[in-house]
């Protein structure tokens, strides 16, 4: 963690024992504006390092999404004024004006709330699964993954993929390699897998990465939302609540490992509707693998970087401080000291 003093930009900055005050480093937008900008930022010059230096006639790169199955039909909402307006399941066709309903079950009774926080849980599995059937099929396979929560309240993912030119796929085959892995839960054995909507897009690093890596970006501030703030607006915002507040009590009910008695259990995955995943990850340099930052940036390797700066900077400012100029006589002030220590050396001279 990074030292600061009380607050210079973060809001809520914390002591520790020591007497270092430390960014709260929160990614919520509406917790902490500043400590959010770092996170998004810091992760999106990772996303960047990975792709801006390649050498284009290398490597081949893929935005690849992919989505979690139907745990129940949700109103279907507009989320802009051009979107073509469509007849919702409900029979009503909705506007922004009733944007507090996307995301928002058709029939509580009938959503599967319990299914929902159990595949959020088992996400991790699934996706470790689905990056080890990428190294099966592609040894050089680099990543680059978003998690985004959806309005339902579940999660989808978004990643970049880098595969070396030569053994590169079609992106037809790549999204069927990906949307077919499937995993066994560690809390209880049900198989995971993927919802059917899935897509993959190949890019160049010279054409649409730059795009790419500003929709990445801009899924980032979508996780930097505070869902529960979400929820509040526009009409029909009470039924989000209650789909909100739903799915907190199937995630609190639900068993977060093999020995978790959920309600003693302590565990935060109680309190993210059954999330334990990192929101953002990128694959890890090792002896075998460069991965997938061309320059080794790492979050950690930032937070060194504006450290030394600050270090730096401080320095520079005390160099830059004029030392106090040593006190001097001015030509009269020294002409009456002269005559002063005359006067008395002639004094000792004559008095007995």
């Amino acid at each position: 963690m990074e030292p600061a003093e009380p607050a210079p930009g973060c809001v809520r900055p914390y002591k520790l024992k020591s007497g270092v005050y430390v960014r709260c480093q929160s990614r919520v937008r509406s917790l902490c504006p500043s400590c959010a900008e770092l996170y998004r930022g810091d992760w999106a010059a990772i996303a960047r390092s990975g792709v801006f230096p390649a050498d284009v006639a290398r490597y081949r790169f893929y935005l690849l999404t992919l989505t979690a199955p139907s745990f129940g039909r949700v109103h279907w909402v507009p989320r802009s004024h051009g979107s073509r307006l469509k007849r919702c399941g409900c029979g009503a066709t909705h506007t922004l004006r009733e944007a507090g309903l996307r995301g928002v079950p058709l029939d509580f009774g009938a959503y599967d709330y319990a299914a929902q926080v159990a595949w959020n849980r088992d996400a991790g599995v699934l996706w470790d699964r689905t990056r080890r059937r990428f190294r099966d099929w592609w040894p050089t396979v680099e990543l680059f993954l978003v998690r985004e929560w959806q309005d339902r309240g579940v999660l989808h993912l978004h990643a970049l993929v880098r595969i070396d030119r030569i053994e590169s796929p079609d992106a037809a085959v790549l999204r069927e390699v990906a949307r077919t892995a499937q995993a066994a839960s560690q809390v209880d054995g049900a198989m995971v897998g993927w919802g059917p909507q899935a897509d993959a897009k190949a890019f160049r690093a010279d054409g649409a990465g730059a795009k790419t890596i500003w929709y990445l970006s801009k899924a980032l501030n979508y996780v930097m939302k505070d869902t529960a703030l979400a929820a509040m607006s526009g009409r029909g915002s009470n039924l989000a609540w209650e789909h909100l507040a739903r799915l907190g009590e199937a995630a609190r009910a639900m068993r977060c490992s093999r020995d978790c008695t959920p309600d003693a259990c302590a565990s935060r995955v109680h309190d993210r509707y059954g999330s334990r995943s990192h929101v953002v990850s990128a694959s890890r340099r090792s002896p075998h693998r460069p991965g997938w930052s061309f320059t080794g940036t790492t979050r950690r390797s930032q937070r060194e970087s504006r450290a030394a700066w600050v270090a730096a900077r401080a320095t520079a400012a005390d160099a830059a401080e004029p030392a106090p100029a040593p006190q001097r006589q001015d030509s009269a002030d020294a002409a009456r000291s002269t005559l002063s220590r005359r006067v008395n050396v002639g004094r000792r001279a004559v008095l007995p």
